[in-house]
């Protein structure tokens, strides 16, 4: 499968878009929707800028690599919406060995549920409101 609409809304909403290299509360430089290094995997370094046209390219450029981590996973048939919300989570995350093993198993829908919204919810330490809202959002497209 490949990335649908779904996936691409959620990383633009809850990655925003930054034109000049930033710490993210993980402090990992970042540029971009969330990007942490460019195609040619190099590293986004201090002082990186970047167009709103190049943004756009690196996510669609890299998207595939995250859906071939959850292509690569996922043993089971999954909806679009499914596989959507996955590849947000491994933008975000890199992949969750524990989350695809549960989809694997076909775990109960509140188990699933329970770790989208209590797992990767923390950056630097600390609990962020904004990871808590983008991991409710993933499990809510993920059961629609």
């Amino acid at each position: 499968m490949e990335a649908g609409s779904k996936a691409i809304y959620l990383i633009k909403k809850y990655e925003g878009c930054k034109l000049k290299a930033y710490r993210c509360p993980a402090r990992i430089l970042t540029i971009g929707f969330g990007n942490t290094f460019y195609e040619d995997k190099s590293k986004v370094k201090e002082g990186d800028v970047i167009t709103q046209k190049r943004a756009e390219e690196l996510l669609m450029n890299l998207l595939p690599k995250y859906s071939a981590i959850v292509n690569k996973n996922i043993k089971v048939e999954l909806t679009q919406n499914k596989f959507d919300a996955l590849v947000s989570h491994t933008w975000n995350c890199g992949g969750s060995r524990d989350l695809f093993a549960l989809v694997n198993r076909n775990a109960p829908a509140e188990e699933i549920k329970n770790f989208f919204e209590n797992h990767y919810i923390t950056g630097g330490g600390v609990v962020l409101k904004g990871l808590i809202r983008r991991r409710k959002e993933e499990a809510a497209i993920f059961f629609s």
